[in-house]
Order: C-alpha cells, then structure tokens, then sequence
C-alpha cells in the first residue's frame, strides 16, 4: 500500500511542479497593466502624489486651534540680585541689594491659540490643493508613458520572436537544398563548389539565427524590467504582431483631436494656476495677521526641593490676548517678490500657449508617421515575399542545372536584406501607432 501511495504523491508533485514552471502568458494590454501596479515610474509618481495630499492636510492643520504643554524646572544657585532705593528701608540716600524668590521652582503650563485672519495660509491653502491635482495629473501622465514605454519594448520582444521565425522558415529551405545539392555531388551531377557555397550561406543563416534567440531572451527581459516584473519569471507573449498592427487601425485614423485635452496641455495649464497663486500669496503677504491666544499656568515655588508634598500652595496664572501682526515697510522686498511673480504668470502664460501648439504639432507629425509607416510595411511585406518567390524558385533552378550556386547565394542575402527590411517595417509601424496612439489620448 505505501509504494503505490508514495508514487500517486510524486506524481503529483511533479504535475504541480510542471504547472508552476508554465510560462506565464502576456498580452500587450496584461503587460501595461502590470506595469500600472508594479512599474516604478508610476510607483514613484503615487508617492509624489501621496505626499501632496499630506501637504494640504499639514497646512489645514496650521489653521485649526494650537494646543501646546509645557513644565520647566528651575534651581537657582544664586537668587536674581536687584537694586532698592534705601528711602524703602529707612535708609535714605543708600542703595540696598535684596534678592526676591527662592530657590526652588517648577512651572507647568497649556497654551491655546487660534489663527483669526493669515491670507498667505487661506492663499496657501488654495495651492496646496491645486498642488496635489497637479501631482495626480503627473501620475496620469506617468501612467500614459510608461504605458508607450511597454508597448514599445513588448513590440521589440515580438520583433524578436518573428525574425526568429522567419530565420527558423528560411533555413529549412537552405538545408533543403543543401541535402539534394549533396545528393547530385554524390551522383556527379553537381560540382564540390556549389556544396561549399550553400554550406557557407547555412552557416551565415545559422549565425543570424543565433543572434536572434539571443535577441529574444534580451527583449523579454527589457520587458520584464519595464513592468516591474521579476527577471526569473518565464513568459510568453499572447499577443501577435499582426493583432497588434491590425487593432482599431480605422477607428484611429477617425478619431478627434483636441489639443486642450491631452495631459502635456493639462499640466501647463495647472502650472499657470500655481503661478497665480503664487501671485496672489506675494499679495496676501502686505495683509495684516490677526490671531488669538490663551494661556494657563500653575508655579510652585519652594525653598527646598519637595514639590511632591501636595498640602503645600501652587500659584494659578491665566492670561489671554489678541496679536495683530501689521506689515509696513520691507524695503521693496515685497513689491519686488510680486513683480517677480508676475513674470512667472506671464511666462506660464505663454508656455500655455506654446504647449497648445506643441500638442498639436505632435499629433500631425504622428498621424504623418503612422500613415507612412503603414505604407512602408506594405511595400516590404510585397519585398519579403517576393524575395521568399525568387528563394524557392531559384533552388528549383539550382536543383534543375539552370542557375548556379552563385545565383543561390545572391538570393539568400537577397531574402535576408528583404526580411531584415519587413522585421524593421513592422516594428517601425508598432511603434508610430502607438505614437499616434498616445497622441491622441487613447493609450
């Protein structure tokens, strides 16, 4: 009974164990989503965020009723000497030196106080909360490059598995016809030459081929990197290239474009508020402060240390009050502080501007892109193809006596230069649409 139960537990184990070294599958979209939880750009820009919004609690708090305790302790070694008119004491025309209070002294105190009217706190206050919009929005835009950023490196890694691919298709083709020139030699129907000129185009095939499967665990993981994802992780990508060059390619090129609306535009805009606040500040400073305070303390004062003897006395102070702060002369400083922010407005103004006309100047240099793009991936997909036909038909010709090795060789660095050509125009269009994409606010 135990073999048979000691093999079912191996077994599974070893089934649980294949399950957990299943690679992982991504989609482009499950890449970028990842990457929104783990990526550290996006991480870092929450943080930023985070501390925002804690910096408008902080500065609400300023503005809420202050309470603060105190107790001192004080042991004089020699008592604080004054000066008395000897009139005092009977002694007219001499000074007399007395010392008042004892030695001994504890003091322990609460104080209240309430900001009445500060306009730099209630301006503050303002930027504070347009601060933290401001660190939300750079998290928005966090999101949309990193999100560009994914897409680019995803399209790399599926570049590399399609060349992969094509080198793998091209060099079945190269052995093939390696295998019947050997053949004919044998026979005597082909020259020890023509063996040597196909093997010497195998092995440059075969060398591309192993730069390529380098080139895919490269990319991999450059993508892992990018979202955050754990390098030991094995993948594999869900997502094809001709879904990705094929996806809403109509509802794209019809989409709207408004430059006020993308985060690039949003940002300065957010940026030209903060100034304005801060314009506003440097006003609020020639304001005049009003605030409120109240002020509690008990003083036991002892000749000998024994403050812990609750029968003897301990002295109530009470006061409280009104502070007016008025400002009225700063040297010019503070004008100069509300010049200088008024340039700062004005600049922000037209950055504003500026950006607006960036915004718009990068859509229509990306929709240029990804048009010409398309155009080009065409043309090459028509070139690779072609020169797959001009392979196959002159290995025909090689294999009849009608071409030579030489027009063998000449086709498969033809094929090469055609397939490198498609692999770049492919990944060259990925990428001007997701360009175009991010543009247009719809990555």
């Amino acid at each position: 009974m135990r073999k048979p139960l000691f093999l079912m537990m191996a077994l599974a184990f070893a089934a649980l164990n294949a399950i957990s070294q299943e690679p992982l599958s991504l989609s482009i979209r499950d890449a970028q989503d990842y990457a929104m939880k783990n990526g550290f750009s996006v991480r870092n820009a929450r943080h930023d965020m985070r501390s925002a919004e804690l910096q408008t609690d902080e500065l609400i708090g300023i503005g809420l009723p202050q309470l603060n305790g105190s107790i001192q302790y004080q042991n004089f070694i020699d008592l604080p000497t004054s000066v008395v008119p000897g009139e005092f004491f009977g002694a007219p025309g001499q000074d007399v030196q007395v010392q008042f209070g004892v030695p001994q002294q504890v003091t322990a105190g609460l104080t209240a106080s309430q900001l009445l009217f500060d306009g730099s706190w209630l301006v503050g206050l303002q930027a504070s909360r347009s601060y933290a919009r401001l660190k939300q929005q750079q998290v928005t835009k966090s999101e949309a490059d990193i999100r560009r950023e994914v897409a680019e490196n995803y399209h790399l890694a599926l570049i590399a598995l399609d060349n992969v691919r094509l080198l793998e298709e091209g060099k079945v083709v190269l052995e093939n016809m390696l295998v019947q020139t050997t053949a004919l030699l044998k026979e005597g129907f082909a020259e020890e030459q023509d063996v040597d000129q196909l093997r010497l185009s195998l092995n440059d095939w075969n060398n591309r081929l192993a730069n390529g499967q380098a080139q895919v665990k490269l990319t991999q993981d450059l993508l892992k990197f990018t979202i955050g994802m754990p390098l030991s992780t094995e993948i594999r990508l869900s997502t094809t290239t001709k879904e990705e060059i094929d996806a809403n390619h109509t509802e794209l090129l019809s989409a709207a474009f408004n430059p006020e609306g993308t985060i690039e535009y949003q940002l300065a805009q957010s940026g030209l508020g903060m100034q304005q606040l801060n314009l506003k500040n440097q006003k609020a400073k020639t304001l005049p402060n009003l605030a409120a305070f109240y002020n509690l303390q008990t003083q036991a004062l002892r000749r000998e240390f024994n403050f812990t003897d609750t029968s003897l006395p301990w002295f109530p102070i009470q006061l409280w009050g009104v502070q007016l702060n008025v400002p009225i002369l700063s040297g010019g400083s503070r004008y100069r502080s509300i010049q200088k922010a008024q340039v700062e407005v004005q600049r922000m103004t037209e950055t504003l501007a500026y950006t607006r006309e960036a915004a718009q100047l990068e859509y229509n240099g990306a929709r240029i892109a990804y048009l010409n793009a398309m155009a080009v991936y065409q043309s090459s997909l028509d070139s690779y193809q072609l020169a797959q036909k001009i392979l196959m038909r002159t290995g025909i010709k090689f294999s009849e006596g009608v071409a030579s090795s030489f027009d063998v060789s000449q086709a498969t660095s033809q094929s090469l230069q055609a397939q490198g050509s498609y692999v770049q125009s492919m990944l060259e269009l990925m990428n001007a649409k997701t360009r175009y994409q991010k543009a247009i606010n719809q990555l």
